[in-house]
């Protein structure tokens, strides 16, 4: 690739350079030197074309699978290059054939350019009555006095940020407009270290941004002086801005003024502009009543660009047919708090319990009897949450004896040739909640039935709320890797089931318990029975009730083995028959399970429950 240009708006050319830097850093060796830098380069590259670092992260691990480099990289099992990222696929046929020496010239080249043109931005506040008046006159050559900070770094033509400040004034403060260093620091060392610097004013806003007017744009949070402020903030005249926040904060300024598009592009030039036109964060302000969950008001209607959409490792296969401009929308079904306390039989105080826990826990494991509806309502507590059925944010597993960290997070798998690194539902689902906004659900039925340190290795310290974005170094591939903030893990345990020792206590310090309870008596359940039931099946029901008593009055059982009401519920009507036919073959044999040494009891359940239905 000669002459590159890092400078280019073609789309295409910026998509060949962002892709060389990150095929090179995936064809060195996790053991090579040169491989430590990737994470600061590929956010430098990220930062210069207007893309978050994961994305790049997730294109060098995409190409991380073509190169033998101790490292797994992110890869499924017919996932191909071709079919996960096209945007990648393309710029690696034109390009596999290049020497890794010709490979690392590039990326240098690139990584050089980019470096000489991220110039640093900066803000000034002052709020001299001389000065102010200069800068409202968009005055050239305009001298800013009293800066004691930052000598080393301010040079000839770097673009500042001008707010204006001061209490009781005639002008109107916060951010007014932009300009750019025409005299370097000078007289240095007047009043002790304090020098000044010249500038000139190169555009001016029609009105004064204030802080309030940025709340709704994500990147311009704590930037000193302008932004909306979430920390402490030090109260300084002269502050430097990443790169990152000077651009969200530039886009906020055109949107909320129009007219300096020609004064800003001649400003910052094309590059620039077309980083500060294109894809943004915004917070969008919407209504909700008191305990209400913050869902759309419709069908939840996601659009991705397909090329955005292949970045981030969140796009099927099947959108690889599309053209890179192309979009598909998908819709979910919404699912409200109603939609969940209609189907699952528990009180409203209850479920506002288990949101408060996953909301602050990030963990839960509902725990219970046989046939209270942990599975059903696990599910459908994760929908709820999202405000819609999106199954692609909701994962389910089951534990099992055999079950291991190979199998859960990655491991050694047996090829036709060999052995191969294969990762597991764990680190996939992960990596994608990592990739993409929003909360995420993980499911693992029947939690206690695994071993759960052998299991979840060095990640059972991660899934702790206070270390989530924290890393630690997988055992097989020594890649950092973390469980994102926006994983929420939902387990599932049968009380009854004394096969099982109790949970790992580490596991149980890091994870809350609800445990769940028959809903015979729930207005809900009742309601529901009525219209499915014959007369002969509620009083199957009182009679399971009375059971249920004796199960929980028994010193070798307790509540932790009642009779689950999921065991009468159907969508359909349950005839005499039907009743019969679930207390002889799925509710008896329980009943054997529990009292397999005292018969007496066995046989006097099973003839009061029958009886009614006779």
């Amino acid at each position: 690739m000669d002459n590159i240009n890092v400078a280019t708006t073609e789309p295409n050319e910026i998509n060949d350079i962002i892709n060389l830097v990150c095929m090179y850093y995936a064809q060195l060796h996790s053991n090579d030197p040169r491989y430590k830098s990737h994470a600061t380069n590929l956010e430098l590259v990220a930062g210069f074309y207007g893309k978050s670092y994961n994305t790049l992260k997730n294109r060098k691990d995409a190409y991380d699978a073509k190169y033998d480099n101790g490292r797994m990289g992110w890869h499924k099992e017919g996932h191909t290059l071709e079919l996960r990222r096209p945007i990648c696929y393309t710029t690696y046929e034109k390009y596999k054939d290049l020497s890794k020496d010709d490979l690392e010239k590039i990326a240098n080249d690139i990584i050089k350019q980019i470096k000489a043109m991220s110039a640093p931005y900066f803000s000034i506040r002052t709020s001299d009555v001389e000065t102010v008046s200069k800068i409202l006159e968009k005055g050239s050559d305009i001298v800013i006095s009293g800066i004691n900070i930052l000598q080393d770094k301010l040079k000839y033509g770097q673009i500042v940020f001008i707010v204006l400040g001061g209490d009781k004034t005639k002008w109107d403060k916060g951010l007014v407009g932009m300009g750019v260093i025409t005299r370097e620091p000078f007289d240095i060392g007047y009043d002790k270290s304090n020098f000044r610097i010249g500038i000139d004013i190169k555009l001016l806003l029609n009105k004064a941004i204030k802080r309030a007017d940025l709340v709704s744009y994500k990147n311009t949070f704590n930037i000193i002086g302008i932004g909306p402020i979430t920390k402490w903030e030090p109260n300084q005249a002269l502050s430097q801005i990443e790169e990152r926040k000077a651009v969200a904060l530039m886009r906020a300024m055109l949107e909320l003024d129009p007219n300096i598009e020609t004064d800003l592009t001649n400003l910052v030039g094309p590059v620039v502009m077309q980083r500060i036109k294109g894809a943004t964060k915004r917070y969008v302000e919407i209504d909700v009543e008191y305990g209400e969950a913050i869902n759309s008001p419709g069908p939840i209607t996601y659009e991705t660009s397909i090329e955005e959409g292949h970045e981030e490792g969140i796009v099927s296969d099947s959108f690889s047919t599309y053209e890179a401009t192309a979009t598909k929308t998908v819709e979910y079904p919404k699912y409200t708090k109603e939609d969940f306390l209609s189907e699952v039989f528990i009180k409203e105080e209850q479920y506002n319990a288990i949101i408060e826990l996953l909301e602050r826990k990030k963990n839960i494991i509902l725990q219970g009897a046989p046939g209270v509806g942990k599975t059903f309502a696990a599910k459908r507590l994760a929908y709820s949450m999202l405000g819609c059925k999106d199954d692609s944010k909701v994962k389910f597993v089951q534990f099992h004896q055999s079950y291991a960290y190979e199998d859960f997070v990655l491991g050694y798998k047996p090829t036709e040739t060999g052995f191969t690194i294969k990762p597991g539902p764990f680190y996939d689902f992960c990596k994608e909640a990592e990739a993409n906004d929003g909360k995420h659900f993980f499911i693992i039925d029947e939690i206690n039935r695994g071993n759960l340190s052998r299991i979840f290795g060095e990640l059972l310290m991660l899934t702790e709320a206070s270390k989530r974005e924290e890393s630690a170094t997988l055992l097989y591939t020594k890649e950092l890797f973390k469980v994102p903030d926006n994983v929420y893990i939902i387990g599932m345990m049968n009380t009854a089931d004394r096969s099982l020792a109790m949970i790992d206590y580490a596991l149980r310090r890091r994870f809350s318990f609800f445990s769940m309870e028959p809903a015979f008596g729930l207005k809900s359940f009742k309601d529901h029975f009525e219209k499915i039931a014959t007369p002969k099946g509620k009083l199957l029901v009182a009679k399971i009730e009375e059971l249920n008593k004796a199960i929980e009055n028994d010193d070798n059982l307790g509540k932790g083995f009642m009779i689950g009401h999921s065991y009468l519920c159907a969508d359909d009507r349950l005839s005499d028959e039907a009743l019969k036919a679930i207390v002889q073959y799925e509710i008896i044999p329980l009943l054997e399970e529990y009292w397999y040494d005292v018969s007496s009891e066995v046989k006097k359940w099973s003839q009061i429950l029958l009886s009614v239905l006779d």
